[in-house]
């Protein structure tokens, strides 16, 4: 038998450190700063979206896409869940349920009509006087559509489109094409129309205007909306934010107003947002539809968003909302059934 010999007793044994230890805690820094880093970009963003804080030409056309950095506020909250972080759990959570409030009640609601007679109508951007215009009468034609608003209106899509039959269907128009240009627009319409004109926007854009007589209603002043495009690089929104304001405010005590067309902006867009507070009602946001998109429809590869919209006066009642691609154009047609404050 061999004896081990015994140890001294004031012999100490020392384990080495194991590299795992300092694994873990390199890994939970790293996975700390990536919790806060996430939290704190989503907190910014929504700070800026609620108080209408953007300045600058990214971070506004950033706003645009908020519904999709709503839905991706949930990352942070899982990441700070899974590194069991509580605080940031907590901030994140705080940031989620404000980007809901902001965005999810535009997927909820229903029909609001009033008493009075019903109309619909209907609002495309031809993407230069491109769309097809055998679509655009069959949808007039489907949709029983009284008024129709064009943007992007040329002098080969009016021919086109009286080629089509439109004006059998809308026999009254105010129709101001331009060759070759985005900046031309059109009203027709099922009834007799008065006081045309055409409203003057920054870098030499203009949108058609018109009363339209509907028996039973009291008359209704439609604007065919086509507000200039923002910059497609970075540069000054002056003329893109100022042709929003030129916008007419919403008058609830004196003319019925609906402003139908291409906004070229969302209800997440600060100057589109300072227009609606003046008393209008976006149609597809009342009826629960607020975030069916109308834009890009051209194969581009860039997140849809709703740029097309349907202002009415708050006498105005929304029925039904709907959008539909038309071949050729970007942007999808857009067409409710509404109901006027009887006259």
């Amino acid at each position: 038998m061999v004896r081990v010999p015994a140890m001294a007793a004031d012999t100490v044994l020392v384990e080495p450190e194991a590299p795992a230890r300092g694994h873990r805690s390199a890994l939970k820094w790293v996975l700390l700063i990536l919790t806060w880093t996430l939290v704190g970009i989503f907190t910014l963003f929504a700070v800026v979206r609620l108080f209408g804080l953007e300045r600058t030409y990214w971070v506004d056309m950033v706003m645009a896409f908020t519904p999709y950095v709503a839905l991706g506020s949930l990352v942070p909250l899982g990441v700070a869940v899974a590194a069991r972080d509580w605080w940031a759990t907590g901030v994140a959570g705080v940031v989620c349920l404000t980007f809901a409030l902001l965005v999810v009640p535009r997927a909820f609601g229903g029909p609001d009509p009033g008493p009075g007679p019903r109309i619909t109508v209907m609002s495309s951007n031809m993407k230069v006087g491109a769309a097809d215009p055998a679509t655009l009468v069959a949808l007039v034609r489907a949709h029983h559509v009284d008024v129709l608003t064009i943007e992007e209106y040329t002098t080969r899509a009016q021919d086109a489109l009286v080629a089509a039959g439109l004006a059998d269907l809308l026999p009254y128009s105010r129709r101001d094409p331009i060759p070759q240009s985005a900046h031309g627009s059109a009203i027709y319409s099922r009834y007799p129309l008065s006081d045309t004109g055409l409203q003057a926007l920054p870098q030499h854009w203009q949108q058609s205007y018109a009363t339209v007589h509907i028996p039973g209603a009291l008359p209704v002043q439609v604007y065919a909306v086509h507000s200039v495009v923002p910059p497609q690089q970075p540069g000054p929104l002056a003329n893109w934010a100022r042709s929003l304001a030129r916008e007419p405010a919403a008058t609830p005590d004196g003319t019925v107003r609906l402003l139908v067309g291409d906004f070229n902006a969302t209800l997440d867009q600060a100057p589109l947002r300072r227009l609606r507070a003046t008393g209008y009602r976006d149609i597809a946001d009342v009826l629960g539809d607020g975030l069916v998109p109308t834009w890009p429809y051209d194969g581009r590869g860039i997140p849809k968003i709703t740029i097309d919209h349907i202002f009415a006066d708050p006498r105005v009642g929304a029925v039904s909302f709907g959008a539909t691609v038309v071949p050729y154009t970007d942007h999808k047609a857009i067409y409710a059934a509404l109901t006027l404050p009887p006259g």
